[in-house]
């Protein structure tokens, strides 16, 4: 699906491809997740990172991008970098240069990317803090507000977006999507949906209002945004956030 003449969200995939930078685009992997949680006493099958190769190969596929572009949350732990965190990166980086020819790796530091920088020259990566410029794309991972002195596309990750729809039953499913919409200032903006397989993500539509970033209510009106789904192999648009919200209130 086409969001721009530039940029497009690969269908069924939660990842971008951006065309003038040959690119592709994906945010909040958080690898080592069920090495982490083992420690907490919270025992996950090994899913994660097989479905995140997965993902990208597909998109790959796809675009023959030269490029890709991590906003942000590539690990998991907060306070270390975790031997299965440092080993899924290590794998990462090899299968995207040699498997899938993908030239540039770069990653945008999120919250979660504590000393994450120490792995820049052995793997060989670009590793960027919070927010970088590319062309005419402002990627920013979303604790900390963005530069808006330039006109240029904003692209956020850290929310990890779904909405929630409901059978007549009363039933709830959740679909992962994109947000996107205009900032304050008039200024395109895409939020990206998290690949970790683990998280469902935040109910942008519950009727309760979830707490969202602050950085995300001081450049946007949310209500306004249109929420891209990803579904079975295509990605649809299911409409504005405030249209999606009231449709909820309606049905509980």
């Amino acid at each position: 699906m086409n969001i721009n003449k530039d940029t497009e969200a690969i269908d069924g995939l939660p990842i971008l491809f951006i065309r003038p930078l040959s690119a592709l685009v994906c945010s909040d992997l958080h690898l080592g997740y069920e090495g982490v949680a083992a420690e907490k006493g919270i025992m996950l099958p090994k899913i994660n990172f097989r479905k995140i190769k997965e993902q990208i190969k597909l998109a790959q596929d796809h675009a023959h991008a030269s490029s890709i572009i991590i906003n942000g949350d590539i690990k998991n732990e907060f306070s270390k970098v975790h031997t299965e965190e440092f080993n899924e990166f290590n794998d990462l980086v090899k299968y995207l240069k040699k498997d899938l020819g993908i030239k540039n790796v770069t990653l945008i530091k999120g919250n979660h990317d504590n000393f994450i920088d120490r792995l820049e020259k052995p793997l060989g990566v670009r590793v960027e803090r919070q927010q970088v410029l590319m062309d005419n794309f402002l990627f920013f991972h979303g604790e900390e507000p963005p530069d808006l002195n330039e006109e240029k596309v904003l692209v956020m990750g850290h929310l990890h977006p779904c909405i929630s729809i409901y059978s007549s039953l009363g039933i709830k499913e959740k679909l992962r999507c994109f947000l996107v919409g205009k900032t304050r200032s008039n200024k395109e903006l895409i939020i990206l949906p998290a690949m970790n397989y683990f998280s469902e993500g935040i109910e942008i539509n519950s009727p309760s209002k979830p707490k969202l970033s602050g950085v995300l209510s001081s450049i946007a009106d949310i209500n306004s945004m249109r929420a891209l789904c990803i579904c079975e192999e295509e990605t649809l648009d299911f409409g504005t956030i405030h249209d999606l919200t009231l449709l909820s209130n309606k049905i509980l």
